[in-house]
């Protein structure tokens, strides 16, 4: 089967307000999603309008001058004084506070929220991982999730994982999918603890564990 990957865009109007260009620092780094890509050239034009400096984010592994991409966790360099993110939710600009000391400025375009992510919002969700680690040591039954996207399948380390766990006593029950969707998750209530085998940043907003985060605990 064929498939035909079309990038969908944003067709709203997208304007950045007076009151986030009054608050943003002179030295930017410009990061969107694809669906808002189209509007890169007029908002970097507003942007040096009132006098910031704007340089595009460029990921390794994204396609377009600009794109933000949410796996993608990576040391952006240069001179500049923080990240100005434009799009909905956490899961983009949370990567760009990994390995990055600059503040993430974002700017949502649905509800014109707008929203400063720092480093003590990566220490919240550490601390998350850390109780839902703590869970995991007293739990019976675990739930293993596994993509069959290409790129993020991990079957094997799955199996790896549930001979070890099973040996320690604990239930184990592998859940195969394309799509993991989390919200499909609460039908299965005998489940005590989750771990993610995809993209391991997917579950940030979720209480589930990724299974690179068994290694501190000795699995």
């Amino acid at each position: 089967m064929q498939r035909l990957f079309i990038e969908g865009k944003y067709q709203g109007n997208l304007v950045l307000p007076e009151d986030l260009l009054n608050k943003l620092p002179n030295k930017l780094v410009l990061s969107l999603p694809v669906q808002f890509l189209n509007f890169l050239d007029p908002i970097k034009e507003q942007l040096k309008t009132v006098g910031k400096k704007v340089i595009l984010f460029q990921s390794k592994h994204g396609k377009h001058p600009g794109q933000a991409l949410g796996c993608a966790i990576e040391k952006f360099p240069g001179d500049y004084d923080a990240f100005l993110y434009i799009g909905d939710g956490k899961f983009h600009p949370t990567a760009l506070l990994y390995n990055n000391s600059q503040k993430v400025y974002c700017y949502n375009p649905f509800n014109e929220k707008i929203e400063v992510l720092d480093n003590s919002y990566l220490d919240k969700v550490h601390k998350r991982m850390k109780g839902q680690l703590a869970k995991f040591l007293s739990s019976d039954n675990i739930g293993i999730l596994v993509t069959t996207k290409s790129g993020q399948n991990n079957s094997k380390k799955a199996e790896e994982l549930r001979d070890k766990l099973e040996e320690k006593g604990k239930k184990v029950f592998v859940f195969l999918a394309n799509e993991i969707n989390f919200n499909s998750l609460e039908n299965f209530n005998f489940i005590d603890v989750w771990i993610n085998t995809a993209c391991p940043r997917i579950v940030e907003d979720f209480k589930c564990l990724n299974i690179n985060d068994l290694t501190e605990i000795g699995y």
